[in-house]
């Protein structure tokens, strides 16, 4: 009696797990990000998050985003004073930031494939926009020999760079689990890119002609470094893609 209890458990188990949903059957949700388990960051976002939403069970809008932010700081001259305890050099540091925003929108066509197995092609566009600011302290020494008048200038020199590509992608999502899955993608596409003009500001303190101190500002516009590149060739995500539906 045992014996048929556990087989007919063992037969109804293994017939739940056929029919488990594992794929999008229509109007789910995913979201995703990048897995490397052989690398030192096991975790991660070339390009943010990736978000998908299936209006049929082989059909599914993509769009990915990016929103970084970078802040450096490097300290490079001390305060110091002299032996009457005068200031003679101030803190100076040179600051850096970067600030990234990009989109890829996109479209998947699902195959059939098996109950597990979602192998699919596509193609997407991305968009995406780059700003760095620098900025260089200087200090300078004004005055008479009485007042050497410590006062802090500095560079701020801003650039920016626009990216834009069309991308056509084949790719498979294997669900290990139900609504779980992992997967991988490659694809073939063009990308173009272009320096935008980068503007150095200049900010020094000076004696104007009634003897008087002024703060002084200085803007310049260049190209000169500007640099356009365009590209043509395959692509692949060199992680393993995870995600899940919802």
């Amino acid at each position: 009696m045992k014996k048929i209890i556990f087989a007919l458990t063992f037969i109804f188990g293994v017939s739940a797990v056929a029919q488990a949903q594992y794929k999008p059957e229509g109007g789910e949700k995913n979201i995703e990000v990048n897995f490397a388990p052989l690398g030192g960051s096991p975790v991660a976002l070339p390009f943010g998050l990736k978000f998908r939403s299936f209006s049929a069970n082989n059909t599914a809008l993509r769009l990915g985003v990016f929103v970084g932010y970078d802040n450096t700081s490097t300290i490079t001259q001390e305060e110091d004073f002299d032996d009457d305890n005068e200031q003679i050099a101030i803190e100076l540091s040179d600051r850096m930031s970067s600030f990234t925003i990009a989109l890829q929108p996109g479209f998947e066509k699902h195959l059939t494939g098996t109950d597990r197995l979602s192998p699919y092609w596509g193609g997407y566009l991305n968009i995406g926009y780059t700003s760095n600011t620098e900025i260089m302290e200087m200090q300078d020494f004004i005055g008479d020999g009485t007042d050497p008048g410590l006062q802090v200038g500095d560079t701020k020199t801003t650039t920016g760079e626009l990216n834009l590509g069309l991308n056509l992608v084949s790719g498979v999502d294997y669900y290990f689990a139900e609504h779980i899955y992992i997967g991988a993608e490659v694809g073939f596409g063009f990308a173009m890119s272009n320096d935008l003009k980068s503007k150095e500001t200049i900010n020094t303190t000076e004696l104007n002609d009634n003897g008087n101190w002024v703060d002084v500002t200085e803007e310049n516009e260049s190209i000169v470094g500007q640099e356009r590149g365009f590209q043509v060739g395959p692509n692949v995500v060199a992680q393993i893609r995870a995600g899940w539906l919802f």
